[in-house]
């Protein structure tokens, strides 16, 4: 199928229709041509980076992510959070700490969670706790994070005995991490 006479909204459209259809072939491919098309598109490469981290492709996700930060406005922060989160999940905590530390000044619930990742990078899982139960309790404008942010939370809990026994905590934490869907609903 040809797609030269859909516009780049219609694209956009399109992929996020088969994304929230688990059309990952379709979202893909409609993606990839929106940022050939228009490389500048923060959210295309956005929505890509996503895809490519749904399939398992992280090398491609982290990529994408970067390009979305650097692409995106002020007032586009799910590109950085994501990448920060990839970068935690990589191990490397540092650079995601990095990475997140402009979100943790912002307001709401994600620059909570932001600063909550950011603790969980520096191994301070204490801090992390009350950063995620405080986002908890926030207004929530991307339900699937919430729901993520709710896992990590428990995971954290539940692994807090350990640590107070002497045992290391990860700074993963091996929480499950649903990047890609945080790019269909927001």
């Amino acid at each position: 199928m040809s797609y030269d006479r859909l516009d780049n909204e219609e694209l956009l459209r399109l992929s996020l229709s088969a994304m929230t259809a688990n059309r990952d072939a379709d979202a893909t491919e409609l993606l990839k041509i929106l940022v050939e098309r228009d490389p500048s598109h923060a959210y295309g490469h956005y929505l890509l980076a996503a895809q490519h981290a749904q399939l398992g492709m992280m090398d491609r996700a982290e990529a994408g992510f970067r390009t979305a930060t650097d692409l995106g406005p002020a007032d586009f922060p799910m590109p950085r959070f994501q990448l920060g989160q990839l970068l935690l999940l990589k191990g490397e905590a540092d650079e995601a700490h990095k990475t997140l530390a402009p979100l943790t000044e912002g307001g709401g619930s994600l620059s909570v969670y932001a600063a909550a990742l950011s603790a969980l990078a520096t191994s301070d899982t204490a801090s992390a706790i009350q950063h995620l139960q405080h986002g908890l309790e926030l207004s929530q404008a991307i339900p699937a994070l919430a729901q993520d942010m709710a896992r990590l939370l428990q995971q954290l809990r539940e692994r807090e005995p350990l640590a107070n026994q002497g045992e290391p905590a990860a700074a993963s934490t091996g929480a499950s991490f649903l990047l890609s869907n945080y790019g269909r609903q927001h």
